[in-house]
């Protein structure tokens, strides 16, 4: 996520549509890598640190029971005086929803369904995804991603033992198999995620973000972090989540919006008429 400044309202929803995957799933933050220990470009003392944040959620079967999630919280930019409520649904395999209801702006939404990647906000309308964007909201659809870590990556790397936010932390370079490279943060007094720092596409191109995780707690019956502050150069989002509920998402959520719809039925009769126009 490359850094560059947001300016005031309209910019930041932009921007606030562009992070929508990252709070989709706080709970699986901490994707990671390798095959097996053995393997060449992973580093089995990096494994290790990963798999013991895994422990610190509650271990391997307790988040493998989690088929559906959702979340609500509030999220506000101190900067811009921006304020409003976040809803996020995720549901396996490969179902989102993002939802944010800015007071005075209006509603942004993000979501997958059937394969299809979309998003719709008050200053860009509704559209398709591109795979480019889509990539970051199929990841994130994944709640499951923290234990795929064995195949998620083609690389891991142990930097150093370092400082963040304040807290003592492993460092740790990972590229995922698409070649998207991130830099993640671990408590080294609890084991669990203290934020990452890493890049994904948008509509503005590759934007640098730091993502800081704190204030664990149980909701629903996981723990997770309960604060996420998304830094992008001047421009801080925070996101307070304040209650959860898992596996009792029902699949009509996750239905596209009719004009989400309508879009996809209009590059569908394109499709058929390019090919009926083939010799």
């Amino acid at each position: 996520m490359k850094t560059r400044p947001f300016l005031k309202a309209a910019a930041i929803a932009l921007s606030i549509a562009t992070i929508s995957g990252i709070p989709a799933s706080p709970l699986a933050a901490t994707a990671s890598a390798s095959i097996t220990l053995g393997d060449e470009n992973h580093d089995a003392k990096a494994i290790k640190i990963i798999e013991a944040s895994i422990e610190a959620l509650g271990g391997t079967e307790k988040l493998e029971s989690i088929k559906s999630q959702k979340i609500t919280g509030t999220i506000s930019v101190p900067m811009a005086g921006i304020s409003g409520v976040v809803e996020a649904y995720t549901s396996m395999p490969g179902k989102f929803l993002f939802k944010i209801d800015i007071s005075g702006m209006g509603t942004t939404l993000q979501g997958l369904n059937e394969g299809i990647a979309w998003s719709s906000d008050p200053m860009g309308g509704p559209r398709i995804l591109p795979p480019e964007e889509a990539q970051d909201i199929i990841k994130e659809a994944d709640l499951h991603k923290a234990l795929n870590f064995r195949k998620n990556n083609k690389i891991i790397e142990y930097l150093e033992e370092t400082e963040f936010e304040g807290q003592a932390a492993h460092k740790i370079r990972m590229v995922d198999n698409n070649g998207t490279e991130s830099t993640e943060y671990y408590s080294v007094e609890t084991g669990l995620t203290l934020g990452s720092e890493n890049e994904m596409d948008s509509p503005m191109g590759k934007i640098t973000t730091t993502t800081v995780l704190k204030d664990y707690k149980e909701l629903g019956g996981y723990l997770q972090p309960t604060t996420m502050i998304q830094k992008m150069g001047p421009t801080e989002i925070l996101f307070t989540f304040d209650s959860a509920e898992y596996n009792k998402v029902d699949d009509s959520v996750f239905a596209f919006p009719p004009a989400i719809e309508a879009l996809i039925k209009a590059t569908k009769a394109k499709e058929e008429a390019k090919e009926e126009a083939a010799p």
